[in-house]
């Protein structure tokens, strides 16, 4: 794998050496800044400022990412009023997941890459960690359901990250290093070849040998022991623990090789090729132990004493448990065409993606340990082919009619092995198990935009999605069961308002409507894990909610200055939940709940080269029924924090540009019944946390040295995250205060 890497940067360096030019400057180092009005494609489909765009949309440049230590991409958008980022674990989680307005899990918010969907076949994940850094040009977030343009997956909103196309050359390397063994790098370059051809190639990864993220909690009886060491500490169910150690550092690395080629085929038709290809592999270190003998040594088996005649029991497989080790491989690419005919604007997508997984975990007791544990091994591989054609069409000076047809297809297969060594993918015992399935959408949506009055635009819309699962089965090997065809459909609506009654002043309205059909993961997936048997659901029916929302933009002092408020009210019907029945995990549709969010935001340049800005989210999540559980009624839905503050400043300065931001989540609640421990292992801690970031450019050095006249093609960078060294919990150990320092190149 690493000789794979190291051709593909050697390559690339190749390319860079060929040709090297340094830009000019064209703008003044303390330039007074301007407040452009932004534009924004996701919100309609068709191009809008942002002020005028019918929902709550926040544009991410690369400029502004680059203020920021950004180690995966969903890093980007953290600071983000209604998101909510979930990346535990550091680069070694094997799925990080972002919520949008309350909404928990991957599958309930929609990410396109260029338009695209990118939200997996079969449990609706993004692949964050495999996706390329350095070719992004900017990510649009749209904040509320987009089921009448996107169809499933976007109830709480949308998130469409789009990738650069160079106008001229343009190359760039950097390498870093920072805590924990922390290594990044990428190199990539692009250019225009006879007036029609754009061509960028980029590569870019990071590897970290990590920290120790995982516990090792046991349970406290009566009895006395030999062993000494450890501490106290509750369980997320509020049980007496005693932590006896941690199940070793987690190392982890992920690298992307990316391609875009832009072909401009005549005057108003461009053909666009998109390809990406990211890996991501994660594991588990040898574990540590706190306890001791007798004689001072470090020990894995025995009973520790805790005093007052307690004890605890330790074997050495309490330190594998439910570890071991994963690879993640996501293939996509995409042919796109745009074009004009008269008044007619098309555009065509066709798309493919696939998904090559795998994952062990240890299944060892008692004296099983690290070096000799038996373990399973689990096996996916997911293809998914989809197309888009859409059409704008105006009609007269006061319509635009957009309109198009979806169809996307699905197939999954998993295959389960018992291995006679769990760090060992390759030592296959025996199959016992297999899970297949294939879904299919068929969609077709229709919006009209309708300029009412020049300072009134009104947007009605609607969606058809007609969605099938079938050839589903799954169960151990020799009893395998096959499921009947499943199919539904969804109609989802959406009526928007734009008013401008002043200048720099912006109010904004909607109802609307949105769904999610059920995954292959919730139809079909039946298996035995470690500590529960997991059973699938073939009878699930789709979620559905109403969004109603209301909010404003009002600019102040030639728009230095910008504050924002929106209110919404969702409810959602037919809920899909899950829930235990001893050590049995199932899947129903159970819930019906509300949603009452407010969103907060505000920023202001105090000086010209000075930025402040903050946001404020409330989502007051509401169980209204539950058939299966009635206590879990009034509570909070699991998974969200009710409230998030995001506070920063950025600075850019002749040569120096940097940023300190601050995120407090508040309470997420891991139950149903909202009865778990906050602040302990396995649950959720309230907290600040502050990072910050600085950089200086080439301009240094003339700065300093004033001999020198030109400007090198270089940035220095310095990061610290969490700047004071917080302890804290999201359901794993957080990562104390740790550092990062980087060298880029850019010609």
């Amino acid at each position: 794998m690493r000789s794979r890497k190291s051709l593909i940067f050697l390559a690339t360096l190749l390319l860079l050496s060929v040709s090297p030019v340094h830009a000019k400057e064209t703008k003044k180092p303390n330039q007074a800044p301007v407040v452009m009005k932004e534009m924004v494609v996701s919100a309609t489909r068709t191009e809008k400022k942002v002020d005028d765009a019918p929902a709550s949309v926040t544009v991410i440049t690369k400029e502004d990412m680059e203020k920021y230590n950004i180690q995966t991409l969903d890093d980007a958008i953290k600071y983000e009023a209604g998101l909510y980022v979930r990346h535990t674990k550091g680069l070694a989680d094997s799925m990080p997941r972002i919520n949008m307005r309350g909404l928990y899990g991957p599958n309930r918010n929609l990410v396109l890459l260029d338009g695209i969907p990118i939200n997996g076949g079969y449990t609706g994940e993004v692949a964050w960690n495999n996706l390329g850094l350095d070719n992004i040009e900017r990510i649009e977030v749209i904040r509320g359901p987009g089921s009448a343009l996107y169809g499933g997956n976007a109830m709480g909103g949308v998130i469409n990250i789009i990738t650069s196309t160079p106008k001229k050359l343009e190359a760039g390397a950097h390498i870093g290093y920072g805590s924990d063994d922390t290594i990044g790098y990428g190199v990539s370059v692009g250019n225009r070849f006879f007036d029609r051809l754009a061509l960028r190639v980029g590569f870019n990864g990071e590897e970290t040998s990590g920290y120790a993220t995982s516990l090792v909690e046991r349970s406290i009886k009566n009895g006395s022991g030999t062993l000494h060491g450890g501490y106290p500490m509750l369980s997320s169910s509020k049980k007496p623990k005693w932590v006896v150690g941690d199940k070793g550092d987690n190392p982890a690395e992920r690298w992307n090789v990316n391609l875009k080629a832009a072909y401009d085929v005549r005057d108003t038709g461009r053909l666009n090729f998109d390809f990406q290809y990211g890996h991501h592999e994660y594991d588990y270190d040898e574990p540590h132990t706190y306890l001791t003998d007798a004689n001072g040594n470090p020990s894995f088996s025995g009973k520790v004493d805790i005093g007052g005649g307690k004890s605890a029991s330790v074997y050495p497989s309490s330190y594998i448990y439910y570890t071991g080790k994963g690879d993640k491989d996501f293939a996509f690419c995409s042919l796109t065409y745009k074009d004009s005919f008269g008044i007619l604007d098309f555009t065509g997508k066709v798309a493919y993606e696939n998904r090559d997984n795998w994952y062990t975990v240890s299944t060892g007791r008692g004296s099983s340990n690290y070096d000799n544990s038996p373990g399973n091994l689990s096996e996916s591989n997911t293809d998914s082919w989809l197309t888009d054609i859409q059409l704008n069409l105006p009609l007269g000076s006061k319509h635009i009619l957009t309109f198009g047809f979806y169809f996307r297809t699905d197939d999954f297969d998993n295959d389960g092995y018992d291995l006679s060594y769990y760090r060992d993918e390759d030592s296959k015992i025996s199959k016992t198990e297999t899970t297949k399935g294939k879904d299919r959408f068929y969609a077709f949506y229709l919006q009209d935009q309708w300029k009412l009055l020049d300072n009134l635009s009104l947007y009605a819309g609607m969606r058809v999605d007609y969605w099938e699962a079938f050839d589903g089965e799954a169960g151990p090997v020799g009893s395998v069961e096959e499921f009947d065809e499943l199919s539904d459909y969804g109609i989802c609506p959406k009526f928007s308002a734009v008013w401008n009654p002043f200048k720099d002043t912006y109010v904004r309205a909607s109802i609307g409507r949105a769904f999610r059909a059920p995954t292959i993961y919730e139809l079909y997936r039946t298996w035995v894990g470690s500590w529960a048997t997991y059973h699938s659901n073939p009878d699930l029916d789709p979620e559905t909610l109403w969004n109603y929302e209301t909010g404003f933009d009002q600019y102040l002092f030639n728009r230095r200055v910008k504050l924002a408020a929106t209110y919404f009210h969702t409810e959602l019907d037919d809920m899909i939940e899950t829930y235990y029945i001893g050590r049995d995990q199932y899947r129903d549709n159970v819930s019906s709940a509300k949603i009452d969010g407010v969103e907060l935001e505000a920023y202001a340049y105090i000086f010209d080269w000075l930025k402040l800005w903050g946001n404020y989210t409330y989502n007051r999540t509401e169980v209204l029924e539950n058939d299966r559980n009635p206590d879990a009624e009034g509570n909070y839905l699991p998974g969200t924090p009710a409230r998030i503050i995001n506070v920063g400043t950025e600075l850019t300065y002749k040569w120096i540009k940097g940023s300190i931001s601050g995120q407090y989540l508040g309470r997420i609640y891991k139950t149903e019944l909202n009865n778990d421990e906050d602040d302990v292992y396995g649950g959720n801690t309230k907290c600040w946390l502050w990072d910050a970031k600085v950089s200086l450019n080439g301009g240094v050095i003339p700065a300093l040295i004033p001999s020198v006249h030109q400007k090198p093609p270089f940035e220095l960078s310095f990061s610290v995250e969490n700047l004071f060294d917080r302890d804290y919990f999201e359901s794993y150990v957080g990562r104390g205060r740790s550092y990062y320092g980087e060298i880029r190149f850019k010609w």
